[in-house]
């Protein structure tokens, strides 16, 4: 036995004596070599092959959120102090100022304190701090990165106004602006020359990434009607290029590939219009190192898949990808068009002859709802889409997408359902969209039914390796959250209620390993619009809209990778970053993401990837979105430690208590 002990010994002195091993294949031969003296013990849990059963633990009391006043229909996670524990903004999407003494708690920062509890930094952190020094200003969703790559997460925080809130009398002339990190939790304006300087915007959506890997975070926002219901009052999408400074420019300037212009019969089959963007995303879609960026539509206009051709412009394959819409054009059962049909003058011509009939009191509606020509022609016919989940959700290396829509009975089958888009291999094949019974991600509909999805996210809560989608569900009676756990023939089984992860009326939320043990929490917010008995068990109203703590109890016991990864020639927060971690003659692949989707959707930027019962990595590779497409890959790599990936410095090993100083 003591032979025995002294060979593991030997072996491990062995393996990792000279650190990590890493090689850097790009154009500058760059060696990024790790620590000559790091000595690694292998930790290997031994799981049975998942999936696991999920359980989760509502700790909300725990961590002091009614105490806080913690409400929110949305939530984003960063880490705005640097150290290492996530924080949590929530909001109740409002546009009206806060009051520091007597809050209506429209808004909260909340610094995590080492997973124990929430400190309220709201106004201690400047954040919600004006240019003139006025506490409190509005702000109805922000999202963070490190815009001037000091090692900080900066601060966008926007402000919703469109023409309706132009002209309310609660309005105080708020806008959007970004705020720079002060290096320690606490922010400061930055004025001057930033795009929305004494500007009002419909932001409906804001994504960042570094779309021509100059190492700098740039951003993509999207708008909003700027008349609710008028299509013609859109105004242009933006792609805002970072200059390093917390400052941006347009450069939306007639040849990226971006423009649209104002709906007309012109560009209306084309979709080159401006549409009523809700959510934005950007992933690398063609799997090309370059961010490629994605936008959702309301009103049921096509959405849009813009190529990233890696020279500062882009390629809109929107129609040509299958991303625009589903093909179900059937408008038969559209109660609007039935409504149309049910009018004397219309009842018996030909084109009415595919109504299924009005199940509708069509008294109340008549036969405005519906204009021949433009409800029936494709760019009508998509679905209120909220924002766009991108992920390797195959397993087969490149990033597949999930489309979150919003979808009513009475709009009939053409409109578009959430759906799972799998990548076999565009742009030289279009992307497939898998009916509900070929995912498995579908629900009962019944009566008068409403699908309020309104965001989601995408992150393997099992640790498992396969990823699973927790949907976001609200806004009408009976709507609540959904989890979708990937099975072990790639299909979805809904566990959310077996799970204890179910939340009703949940608006928003991200997935974060709030008390840093190695697997992805949950954190949602709630609405009350359209409130219904049927909302909860309880038939009751909760008091108030109080955001909800899920603690992931199954994770921590399943082998994973843990990344904490920083680029430097690339852009600090590596966002856009490809990681893919070969094991087990498996290859897990992850892409780094910032914030996306309807109202700012932000994540745990820590990069935890199940492995399941996998515990020897035999390589990890990153591929980094810098000038040289750089790529990195470590051997002699352990699991369930913390792998710390500096570009530039290499990997590091740590144990999870201590580098979390738990």
């Amino acid at each position: 036995m003591k032979k025995n002990y002294f060979l593991l010994f030997f072996l491990v002195i062995f393996f990792v004596a000279c650190g990590s091993g890493s090689k850097s294949e790009n154009d500058t031969d760059q060696n990024n070599s790790n620590s000559d003296e790091e000595v690694v013990e292998p930790i290997c849990l031994t799981p049975k092959s998942g999936p696991y059963a999920l359980k989760f633990t509502d700790i909300s009391e725990e961590m002091g959120i009614q105490k806080l006043e913690a409400l929110g229909t949305q939530i984003t996670i960063a880490d705005i102090d640097g150290d290492k524990w996530p924080d949590v903004y929530t909001t109740l999407a409002s546009k009206t100022r806060e009051d520091r003494n007597e809050p209506k708690n429209l808004y909260k920062l909340l610094k995590n304190v080492k997973g124990r509890n929430f400190e309220d930094v709201t106004f201690s952190s400047g954040l919600f701090t004006g240019k003139d020094g006025t506490d409190g200003i509005a702000s109805t969703y922000v999202v963070f990165a490190d815009m001037n790559n000091d090692g900080f997460q900066d601060a966008f925080n926007v402000v919703y106004v469109d023409g309706d809130t132009l002209s309310s009398d609660t309005f105080q002339e708020d806008y959007s602006r970004v705020y720079l990190n002060n290096g320690d939790g606490t922010f400061k304006y930055v004025g001057g020359n930033f795009v929305y300087d004494d500007m009002f915007e419909a932001i409906a959506g804001a994504a960042f990434l570094d779309y021509d890997h100059d190492g700098v975070i740039d951003l993509f926002i999207g708008r909003q009607y700027n008349s609710y219901g008028s299509l013609t009052s859109c105004e242009p999408d933006t792609l805002m290029k970072g200059l390093g400074n917390g400052k941006f420019t347009n450069v939306v300037d007639g040849t990226t590939g971006l423009e649209t212009e104002k709906f007309n019969e012109n560009n209306a089959v084309s979709g080159k219009f401006n549409k009523p963007t809700w959510g934005v995303s950007a992933c690398d879609v063609d799997g090309d190192g370059f961010a490629d960026i994605l936008t959702s539509s309301y009103g049921r206009s096509y959405n849009m898949l813009y190529r990233n051709k890696g020279d500062g412009t882009f390629e809109d394959l929107s129609i040509s990808s299958n991303f625009a819409h589903d093909d179900n054009e059937n408008y038969g059962d559209d109660q609007y068009f039935a409504c149309y049909c049910e009018d004397e003058s219309n009842k018996e011509t030909d084109y009415c002859s595919v109504s299924k009939g009005a199940k509708i009191d069509c008294s109340s509606v008549g036969t405005s709802g519906w204009d021949p020509g433009f409800s029936d022609q494709p760019y009508r016919l998509g679905g209120n889409s909220a924002g766009t989940l991108c992920g390797d959700f195959d397993g087969d290396g490149d990033i597949d997408l999930f489309q979150i829509e919003l979808a009513h009975w009475h709009i009939g089958e053409a409109s578009d359902k959430s759906q799972l888009i799998i990548n076999d291999g565009f742009p030289e094949k279009p992307l497939k969209r898998l009916s509900e019974e070929e995912s498995g991600i579908t629900r009962k509909r019944t009566g008068s039914w409403n699908d309020g999805d309104l965001g989601g996210f995408a992150a393997d809560f099992d640790n498992d390796g396969r990823i699973d989608i927790y949907i976001l569900s609200s806004d009408y009676p009976g709507t609540k959250s959904m989890l979708f756990q990937q099975q072990a023939d790639g299909r979805f089984s809904d566990t959310a209620k077996e799970a204890e992860a179910q939340v009703a009326r949940a608006h928003g939320g991200a997935f974060v390993d709030i008390d840093r043990d190695g697997d992805y929490d949950i954190i949602v917010g709630t609405s009350f619009m359209r409130w219904a008995s049927s909302d909860t068990d309880a038939k009751s109203k909760p008091e108030k809209q109080w955001i909800k703590v899920l603690r992931n109890d199954t994770g921590q016991d399943a082998n994973k990778v843990i990344i904490d990864i920083t680029g430097t020639t690339a852009n600090r927060d590596a966002i856009g970053a490809k990681i893919i971690v070969k094991a087990g003659g498996k290859q897990f692949v992850r892409e780094v993401h910032g914030a996306y989707g309807l109202n700012g959707f932000q994540n745990d930027h820590l990069q935890i990837i199940g492995l399941g019962d996998i515990c020897e990595v035999e390589e990890i590779e990153i591929r980094w979105p810098d000038k040289e497409n750089s790529v990195t890959k470590y051997d002699k790599v352990f699991a369930n430690y913390v792998l710390e990936i500096n570009q530039e410095t290499g990997l590091k090993h740590h144990k999870i208590e201590e580098y979390f100083g738990k």
